[in-house]
């Protein structure tokens, strides 16, 4: 780079620009053009988090005939908290990628920063980043899943070492968590070295190959036509039987003409695997090897989404494990989930009649009484934020999944941001990803009004979602559910900006506020599920608070995220400032380490009430480009 290019940021609170009602939280960036290439026509600017995930993104166009300013702003509005220890940035001159920086954003606001690119091609992982995998349809569910971002700095590097290696490719094997080490071989792994072809994966048990109920011909008749193959590791006996299969197995990895295999675990079972046969610990490398559980997640993170859910499995794949006889059903379907959920009668009612209804024609269909009947259940969700329309959304997956609408019940989350693309086409490409993955499942749009905008131009990409929806939202037995979720005033505006929208909705539910009582016991439950416990000056205190809170409540109140705000944001970092300045405090002191004073709920709320960033987040009005 012969002139270094030098950017200035700030998180900006700015409610003078004009933008999406969900955009809580505004970056603004400067560049100056003196260093820029001479002509510039266009630049553009995208800041990825630390867990690789896109915050915002902004284009600057030349206007015809005028000459470029002396400073290019640009204005990334985002969903969440712009509070991240390591932020990726990139920058584009003209379509090609002209500088690149890390850097961390514990600013406050209304602060400028410096932060200096450098050349990309001196980062080449970053460059492969960009290049190569921020665009693929399996890099999304990174960001569903407690992967932690030391494992995926890892996942980059080693995909960019595997691209280049020279054959024979290396086999991976992936320990930790057995959900998660399972979900992140099948949906991160497999689906990288099949180039998104889940077609082209087949998954088996070992111990199945190992028991016989798993033949070896069945197995390599199925490996034509793959890619990769991924083994699940479960416990394993050490019979002589078994060893010699292993044996057999480590055999035929070591020939040149074998797949990739990912093997995955828990900890224990891939040591013990690897203790049995030594020859296959020379199979894998540092570059092939992920420990999940030795990659602990140092980030913080900024958002109300739970990060200890599973990644979704992928698709397609060819499973050829065998169904496991000593499994049972939970012991907490998702009927009691959502009945333990507080306040939401009235849609704990219209959610029962759903289902019944949804039975009741299931039922008829399977007596050959109405076979023509449509299995279509999509839904409205109408609520103010922080009404436990999320969490809702996970259960309906779990519902229907349980009686037999949806094959696999999982709930894929996104809205307008994840959604709309930049450019001609990226937009259709973003909704067939997304629809891929939810198949089986729901699919969640909150604040999904905004895929409509003030604007009546041709060339807003937001429209262009609804347009990929109305196919499968006409499909008679999608096995999908769609859910769209806003307030309902603002969602009669997107139900009439397309005449066949509204009839394909046939399931509508109202979320209604939460009251006091129900709003001091969700932060009871919260407080509790924590480990902490209440004095009874500390309860008189935490209902006061709420009450003066909720007094002036507009349609704009965060109800349960305001209480999370409370907690997370300033409660408990109330109590963190004053255990910690005590001299010399008692560290197994668990009584100390868990009560609640009255001093903390105050400290929380004057805290809650004069910092901007936590308070609840209001629809500021921001910059953003579709």
């Amino acid at each position: 780079m012969n002139n270094p290019l030098t950017l200035r940021i700030m998180r900006s609170l700015d409610d003078s620009l004009e933008g999406p009602e969900y955009a809580i939280n505004l970056l603004i960036a400067e560049l100056s053009t003196d260093t820029l290439p001479d002509p510039v026509q266009e630049v553009s600017i995208r800041i990825y988090s630390t867990r690789y995930q896109l915050l915002g993104a902004d284009v600057w166009q030349k206007p015809n005939g005028r000459k470029a300013p002396r400073k290019i702003r640009f204005q990334l509005a985002s969903s969440s908290y712009w509070l991240e220890d390591c932020c990726h940035l990139f920058l584009y001159c003209n379509g090609l990628l002209r500088g690149y920086a890390s850097f961390a954003l514990f600013s406050d606001y209304d602060k400028w920063e410096n932060i200096a690119l450098e050349e990309a091609a001196d980062h080449p992982e970053a460059l492969f980043f960009v290049g190569h995998l921020c665009h693929q349809p399996w890099w999304s569910r990174l960001a569903q899943g407690s992967i932690s971002p030391t494992a995926i700095r890892k996942l980059i590097d080693s995909l960019l070492w595997y691209t280049s290696a020279p054959s024979p490719k290396r086999h991976w094997v992936v320990s930790g968590d057995e959900a998660q080490a399972a979900a992140f071989a099948t949906s991160i792994l497999a689906a990288s070295l099949t180039d998104s072809h889940p077609k082209a994966c087949c998954r088996f048990a070992l111990n199945d190959l190992l028991s016989g109920r798993l033949s070896w011909s069945l197995l390599r008749d199925n490996l034509d036509d793959k890619k990769t193959v991924v083994v699940q590791v479960d416990r394993m006996g050490t019979s002589t039987c078994n060893e010699n299969m292993l044996d057999l197995l480590s055999d035929w990895l070591k020939s040149a003409d074998a797949l990739p295999f990912v093997f995955h675990g828990s900890e224990k079972n891939i040591d013990l695997l690897l203790q049995y046969i030594p020859a296959l610990a020379d199979l894998f490398d540092e570059h092939t090897t992920f420990a999940l559980s030795e990659m602990p997640d140092n980030s913080i993170w900024n958002d109300d989404e739970e990060t200890e859910l599973p990644l979704p499995e992928e698709a397609g794949v060819c499973d050829l494990r065998q169904p496991c006889p000593e499994t049972t059903d939970t012991s907490c379907n998702a009927t009691q989930k959502l009945e333990r959920l507080i306040g939401l009668s009235q849609l704990k009612a219209d959610m029962q009649d759903a289902c019944l209804a949804a039975r009741f024609a299931r039922e008829r269909r399977e007596l050959g009484l109405d076979p023509h009947e449509e299995n279509r259940h999509h839904m409205l969700f109408y609520g103010n934020p922080g009404t436990g329309k999320t969490t809702v959304a996970r259960l309906v997956g779990e519902l229907y999944h349980q009686m037999g609408v949806l094959s696999k019940g999982h709930t894929v989350e996104t809205c307008r941001t994840d959604l709309v693309g930049e450019y001609i086409g990226h937009t259709e490409n973003r909704m067939k990803e997304v629809l891929e993955q939810a198949r089986g499942g729901v699919l969640f749009i909150d604040e999904a009004y905004t895929l409509v905008g003030r604007s009546k131009e041709s060339n807003d990409f937001g429209k262009e979602v609804i347009h990929a929806l109305l196919p499968i939202l006409s499909e008679p037995d999608p096995d999908l559910i769609v859910i769209l979720a806003g307030y309902e005033e603002k969602m009669q505006t997107l139900l009439q900006s397309n005449p066949g929208l509204k009839d394909r909705f046939p399931l509508k539910f109202y979320f209604e506020d939460y009251t006091n009582d129900e709003l001091y016991a969700i932060a009871c439950q919260t407080l509790q599920d924590r480990g902490f416990v209440l004095t009874p000056a500390a309860e008189q205190r935490l209902r006061a608070a709420i009450a003066r809170a909720t007094a002036h409540r507009d349609a704009h109140f965060g109800n349960g995220r305001w209480v999370h705000n409370l907690i997370e944001q300033g409660i408990v970092k109330s109590m963190a400032r004053r255990i910690m300045s005590i001299p010399g405090h008692d560290r197994t002191d668990r009584v100390l380490l868990s009560t609640v004073e009255a001093t903390d709920i105050d400290e929380a709320e004057a805290r809650l009430a004069l910092r901007p960033d936590l308070r609840v987040p209001q629809p500021v009005r921001v910059g953003f480009r579709a």
